[in-house]
């Protein structure tokens, strides 16, 4: 019998196993309760409506700083966000990152093991919604509008399971209960299981509000819009090239497991493209811009992150208010302890702000002074030396020192704790010009309009090469950005780009755009590119403070990173379950 299934079958529903968010008063919270029966559950409306409000629980992982630890139950050194798994961030604390991140993990201690009896949990428990809610005192109505609800977060749990693994076991609408009944546990076909959450995507939809008509109250519950963004993510990811057309293995029985089309197919591209259009013509969502010529370059995209509520995010994750991002993320001088310190790979992604890279001889950088004149995004993601962030003993934003960076040894001025590892520290989506963290009211955004925009420029990059469509997408996300326009309102785009130069600006955009909201594990994984990005050393910067009090800077490895080739394309599925079936296939290299 399957461990995650015995996992999943009790005769009992168990409610609040994990907390999604500590310390908030949201709809979504993880609620801890006792053991209950089905027909108690669903013979209360309160109780009903929660168990579909647990469902929720896990939709935002990829964001929360410390999910690990959040997942597992464990009590220690245990931190990690999904940017610790790339070669964007190095963790303070060793472990999960170090195993990982130097290929030493197995099968037995892989870190995605927890999410894959977490993630299939959830979907058992949305097949109990479906199944009962109908017998539930909720009105007709809203058990039709809850019941699509459950639909989508099944797809949900699916889709974060397959961007995992590749092809997984689809259980439809079954309910294991029987303990003693023999299960075929066998994986279904990468294209069955994205078809399927397109599928589902699509019929949930019919049943949901658009982000228009939703009530104020609900905001933060699933709508129409959230279903096509999902849609369309899993189709962008589905064409990308790890799943069409490059298959990691020539083992016939694999391929179909991990490929949408083993041989390239420019069809799963007009797929995803059509269904990005389709949210673009909606007209619901749009990038949010608020670049006054009195606020600071790059205003609207720092002030996106501290908004409740915004014209971009598609899909958000409930929380109430915290200080999360600011104490885990911030220096000590600042209030906070420095888990996840951006690395020197992901600051050299930045370019400048007239939109050119730093390698171009006409971007204006100057090794000496390497913080000058960047991206407006890199000063609202990094904390670098002599950046200014909030100092709640002076009471106004103070420059940082960072003119030492901890190597590992003790020092007498307490570097040794909570110290970057990288000369860095992260600010993305955090409170950076105020002491009063507490007030903070912020929610996480899962998926948000850019990423759609992009997803359709890189689509139809893809099809059709750099047409103007593609330009205009990009010099829209450089522009919220803070990038100069320049005499040709070009923002730094040369004309005449080749389809390959534009793929790479476009993959650019993605990295500036999304860095430390969970995207870059899984994009070089879909575009193919994790055994060259990933595989180099994790660089940081060591900042040295001269005797005439200026400044110089010298490239350090913080951490030796290897990526082990096809293996770490895919997760591998638990030891356990591979070695209770002989049907369950693994994945290549494991």
């Amino acid at each position: 019998m399957m461990k995650v299934f015995k996992y999943m079958m009790t005769a009992g529903l168990v409610l609040g196993l994990f907390a999604a968010c500590k310390k908030s008063d949201s709809f979504l919270d993880k609620r801890q309760t006792e053991s209950l029966t089905e027909q108690i559950v669903f013979a209360d409306s309160v109780k009903t409506l929660n168990f579909l409000n647990d469902l929720y629980a896990y939709t935002g992982m990829d964001l929360i700083h410390n999910r690990y630890t959040l997942i597992t139950s464990v009590v220690g050194n245990d931190y990690a966000c999904m940017e610790d798994m790339t070669s964007h961030s190095v963790s303070y604390y060793g472990d999960p990152q170090a195993s990982f991140i130097t290929g030493a993990s197995t099968s037995r201690n892989y870190f995605s093991n927890n999410y894959y009896k977490t993630y299939y949990t959830k979907i058992r428990a949305a097949n109990q919604y479906l199944k009962k809610v109908g017998g539930s005192p909720l009105s007709v109505s809203l058990q039709q509008r809850t019941k699509a609800e459950a639909r989508y977060l099944r797809a949900w749990y699916y889709a974060q399971l397959v961007r995992y693994y590749g092809g997984v076991m689809l259980v439809g609408d079954t309910i294991f209960s029987d303990l003693n009944a023999p299960i075929q546990y066998q994986r279904n076909s990468y294209k069955a299981c994205i078809d399927y959450i397109a599928s589902e995507c699509d019929k949930a939809a019919v049943d949901l509000p658009s982000v228009a008509d939703q009530q104020p109250a609900d905001y933060g519950r699933i709508t129409s819009g959230m279903c096509q963004a999902l849609k369309a993510r899993m189709l962008v990811t589905a064409a990308s090239p790890l799943y069409n057309g490059q298959p990691i293995t020539t083992d016939a029985a694999l391929q179909p497991l991990i490929c949408y089309s083993a041989t390239y197919d420019v069809n799963v591209w007009k797929q995803a493209a059509a269904a990005c259009k389709v949210l673009i013509d909606q007209g619901l969502y749009s990038l949010y811009e608020n670049n006054s010529p009195e606020s600071r370059p790059g205003y609207g995209f720092w002030k996106l992150f501290l908004l409740r509520k915004n014209s971009e995010y598609i899909t958000p994750y409930m929380m109430g208010n915290n200080t999360n991002l600011e104490g885990a993320w911030f220096p000590k001088s600042r209030g906070g302890s420095g888990w996840s310190t951006p690395s020197q790979n992901l600051v050299d992604a930045f370019g400048m702000k007239n939109g050119k890279n730093t390698s171009d001889p006409a971007s204006g950088y100057d090794a000496r002074f390497p913080y000058d004149n960047r991206d407006p995004r890199f000063y609202n993601t990094i904390i670098y030396n002599q950046a200014l962030v909030y100092n709640n003993s002076t009471k106004k934003m103070d420059p940082v020192d960072i003119y030492k960076t901890w190597q590992g040894t003790l020092t007498g001025d307490g570097l040794q704790a909570y110290s970057t590892k990288t000369g860095y520290y992260s600010r993305k989506m955090s409170n950076d010009s105020t002491g009063s963290y507490s007030t903070q009211s912020r929610v996480y955004p899962v998926i948000r309009y850019a990423e759609i925009l992009l997803g359709y420029a890189e689509a139809t990059n893809e099809i059709n090469g750099p047409v103007s469509e593609v330009y205009d997408i990009v010099k829209r996300i450089r522009k919220r950005a803070g990038i100069d326009a320049g005499a040709d309102d070009s923002y730094g785009l040369p004309a005449g780009l080749s389809q390959l130069e534009m793929r790479r600006i476009i993959r650019n955009e993605y990295e500036v755009e999304f860095a430390y909201e969970g995207h870059w594990y899984y994009d070089t994984r879909r575009w193919k590119t994790a055994e060259t990005t990933e595989n180099i050393p994790i660089q940081g910067m060591m900042v040295t403070r001269e005797q005439n009090n200026s400044w110089s800077y010298q490239r350090i490895t913080a951490l030796n990173a290897v990526f082990l080739y096809p293996k770490m394309y895919f997760c591998p599925f638990p030891y356990d379950e591979v070695n209770k079936s002989n049907l369950l296939l693994q994945n290549p290299g494991w």
